[in-house]
This record gives structure tokens, sequence and C-alpha cells, in this order.
């Protein structure tokens, strides 16, 4: 599991802001449901009231552009993301959704020196499965009435990608029959399907919203899903350069093929929102 959540390994895939940005886009072209998961999560509250906001795992701000018109005109967004090449680009967000915003790129553990109940709002989308031991602090940094709002993963997320890569490590003695990738030990850190049971003990109201999609790619467009394999591939293959390039080659066969066959790839793309209220702390 250490190595799996090496902050190192989490760098490597998300230093490049740039190819970041365009898997993002990617994945919106090439979506089913073409709804914005951060705005269809912030539709469900009232956080007009809101004035000091934190976003865990921020990247580039995705999440706190969508809240641009729903908090309290005067209010302050701080994000914490260990990337600093970040820092610009969530600025930037700050400035489009129109609030103060300030960048820590100290790690999560940053929020264990804020104190308790100094949030209205803590948000954080696609990054809890890397630090879900942080949830305890983030129910005692939130004031009583705060509100905080999580997406992630469906366990069944990339389903089809998972299980042609596992097919082909195991072909090629890279992988044990009864062994996980680390994106799947990753993504069960906190999904879809335990986030509830994760998030129980620290708030009294949790509500959940699914967010079912799927991406197409026609024949033409392989290339794409394989662009969206190679941004994430060190959560897939080990360090050796030889090896991921047989694999990648194999992969890429076997996704033409597939395409070829019935017209298009597909691949599972499932979340959940969940809407947390009421934290409780250790004197509750």
């Amino acid at each position: 599991m250490t190595d799996v959540l090496d902050k190192k390994k989490i760098r490597k895939v998300f230093r490049n802001v740039q190819k970041h940005l365009a898997i993002a886009q990617l994945i919106r072209r090439f979506s089913t449901n073409k709804q914005d998961i951060r705005k269809t999560a912030l539709q469900h509250v009232d956080l007009s009231p809101c004035r000091h906001v934190l976003e865990l795992g921020c990247a580039f701000g995705a999440f706190t552009e969508a809240l641009k018109d729903k908090l309290n005109p005067h209010a302050q967004v701080t994000g914490i993301d260990i990337i600093p090449e970040y820092r610009p680009f969530f600025m930037e967000a700050c400035k489009r959704a129109g609030y103060e915003g300030v960048f820590i790129s100290s790690g999560i553990d940053r929020i264990m020196k804020f104190p308790a109940a100094s949030f209205d709002l803590v948000i954080c989308s696609y990054a809890l499965y890397f630090f879900p031991e942080i949830i305890p602090e983030i129910a005692r940094v939130l004031k009583k009435d705060g509100w905080f709002i999580t997406i992630t993963h469906s366990n069944a997320d990339m389903k089809e990608m998972v299980g042609i890569v596992k097919r082909i490590l195991r072909q090629n003695h890279l992988l044990q029959e009864d062994q996980s990738l680390p994106i799947e030990i990753i993504f069960d850190q906190f999904s879809a399907e335990n986030g509830e049971k994760l998030l129980q003990p620290f708030f009294r109201k949790i509500q959940t919203i699914d967010f079912k999609n799927t991406l197409v790619f026609q024949t033409k467009e392989i290339e794409h899903f394989v662009d969206y394999f190679q941004f994430k591939k060190s959560f897939f293959l080990t360090e050796n350069e030889a090896h991921n390039k047989t694999i990648i080659r194999q992969l890429f066969k076997e996704l033409q093929e597939t395409a070829m066959k019935n017209n298009f790839v597909t691949m599972c793309k499932d979340d959940r929102i969940f809407i947390c209220s009421d934290p409780l702390t250790v004197e509750d």
C-alpha cells in the first residue's frame, strides 16, 4: 500500500498540468453524460452564507470554479495540493469564480494546523482516495452548520481497461492471478461503494447522488483511449519501461480488434457524490 500511494508516484501522474487539463477535456468530449458533475453536486445545497472554503487535492481548481455565484461574495477559497505547479491555475480558477484564493502546496497534513470549526465548506473531487485518513480532520475543521461535498469513483470505474491490462499482464507473467492493480487499490480506499461507511462515524447526515457515465470511443478514436491510459499508466504498470512498451502495444492491438468488431470501445466512468453535514467531533 505504501508504494501504491507513494507521493512520488502521485506527482509523476499529475505533475504535467497541461496533460491533466487535456485529459479532463478528453473525458468531457467522450462522455455520454454531458452534465458537469461538480455543478450537479452543488445544485443540491444552499451555499450562499459560506465565506471560508477549503478545497482538498484542488489541482487546477475545477471544483472551486464551479462555485461561481454560489458563495458569499466575500468568500475566500483555500486550495491544498502537493503539486506546486497547480498554483497559477488554481488562482486563475478562483479569479474566474469571483473569489479570493490561497494555495498551499505543503501537503494534505496541513489540514491539521487549521483551527477547529474554521470552514463553512470543504470540497474534494477525485482525490479523497489518496488520503481517506484525514476524514476525521475534515469533520473537525468544519463549522457545525458546515458542508463537506466530495466526489469519487465507483469501483467499476475503468473496469474495461483494468480487465484488459490485468489479462495482458498475466499473459506476460507480470501479475499473479489474485493480485490487484495499484489503481484498484487506490480506488478502494474511498469509493462509491464504501464511502458512506467511511463517512458515517464523522457526519450525522449524508446524502448520496449517483452519476452514471460511460466514455465511448469510435474505431478511429482509439488513440484517445490510449492517451487516457498513458496518463494514468503509473497506476497500472511497473517502472520497467521495456515491459510497459510491450503491454501498451498489446493493449492498443486488443482495443483496435474490439473496436473493429463492435465499431466502438466503451469505458465505465460511474461516480458518486457525497453531501455531508452536521459534523461529529470528539466531544459529540
